[in-house]
């Protein structure tokens, strides 16, 4: 089941696993399966073509990623979507790369300890947007 509520919990949820802290405004989506979230995502810093993006999964789903794109381009009305990883987190931008994202940059020490490195989803390069057909796992 996809959900936007309880906000509060869901952030929590995903800065627990990313390492941050989301302060309101923000909104989110997660993937809730027999009680417990699977993935979660905050969307914060808005500004009419673009919000950022924060992802945790345990797994990703395709009827997720659609959700997650509708709600991005048709309810936001976003034309992008930016996200962005630690430098050394290689799982993390092999997940950005399935998802369609680009490699925009590099922002020295982000995390403190660590670069981050910026990446952005276009409304056009999205793959589970549109009339996207497949499997269920993204």
């Amino acid at each position: 089941m996809i959900v936007s509520e309880p906000r509060e919990q869901i952030a929590a949820w995903v800065g627990n696993r990313i390492g941050v802290s989301f302060h309101p405004p923000y909104t989110t989506l997660a993937h809730i399966d027999r009680g417990r979230i699977i993935a979660g995502f905050v969307f914060n810093v808005w500004t009419e073509h673009d919000v950022e993006v924060s992802l945790a999964a345990d797994r990703l789903t395709l009827t997720l990623m659609r959700s997650v794109f509708r709600y991005v381009v048709h309810q936001l009305g976003c034309r992008r979507a930016t996200a962005r990883t630690r430098a050394d987190n290689a799982e993390s931008q092999k997940v950005l790369a399935r998802l369609g994202a680009r490699l925009e940059g590099r922002q020295q020490a982000y995390f403190g300890d660590c670069d981050a490195l910026l990446y952005a989803i276009m409304k056009e390069d999205f793959p589970y947007g549109l009339h996207a057909e497949g499997p269920e796992s993204a």
